[in-house]
Order: C-alpha cells, then structure tokens, then sequence
C-alpha cells in the first residue's frame, strides 16, 4: 500500500524551488541577476548629443532612445520573473487547497 506522501504526483518544496531559481541572486546564475547585470550597461552605452558631431546628432539621438528603451525592457523583464515566482508561490498554494478537499472528498465516499 502507498504511504500518502508516495501517492502525490507533485512536491510543493519543488515548486517553489522553480520560483526562487528565477530570481535567487545568491550565487548569480539566476535570469533576473543576468537580466540585472545586463542592465547596468545600458547607461555605459549612451553617445550624448555632442559624441558624433552636429552631422551625427540625430544618429546619436536616435541610438539613446534605442539604449534607454533597452534599459526600460531589462528592467521590465526583471520584474515579471519576479512575478512568476510569486505566481509559481501561489500555485504551491493551491496544491495544498485541493490536495486538502480531495482528502475531504474521499473520505465521504
């Protein structure tokens, strides 16, 4: 007979182990600590009005506008990792409500 552990077809602990490997900065290797490092660039990167000339203003105005806008997307997909992990949470919690109602539910039968 199986024990009740042996009988889940998931394990909560993993779960949320899959949500703090998104964002867990401990050792660096996380997406949002790439995404983190990558975003500190960005700024390094900007021409400045006077870095191509009067001729080249509108290139280097048009080549900050693309790095700010880079900048603006790391940052927002940094932020929705972060979301998944809460998400990724939420649903550990809802395997232990209905893990919890179908214990409830068998028992009536």
């Amino acid at each position: 007979m199986l024990s009740d552990e042996s009988a889940r077809i998931y394990d909560r602990s993993a779960i949320k182990r899959l949500g703090d490997a998104l964002v867990d900065d401990t050792t660096g290797t996380s997406p949002v600590s790439h995404l983190e490092e990558a975003g500190v660039f960005p700024p390094n990167m900007r021409l400045g009005w006077g870095a191509l000339g009067v001729v080249g203003f509108p290139l280097a105005r048009e080549h900050d506008r693309i790095v700010a806008s880079a900048e603006r997307k790391l940052g927002d997909m940094a932020q929705s990792l972060r979301g998944h992990r809460d998400e990724l949470y939420t649903a550990s919690g809802n395997v232990d409500t209905a893990e919890m109602e179908n214990t409830e539910n068998v028992r009536r039968i």
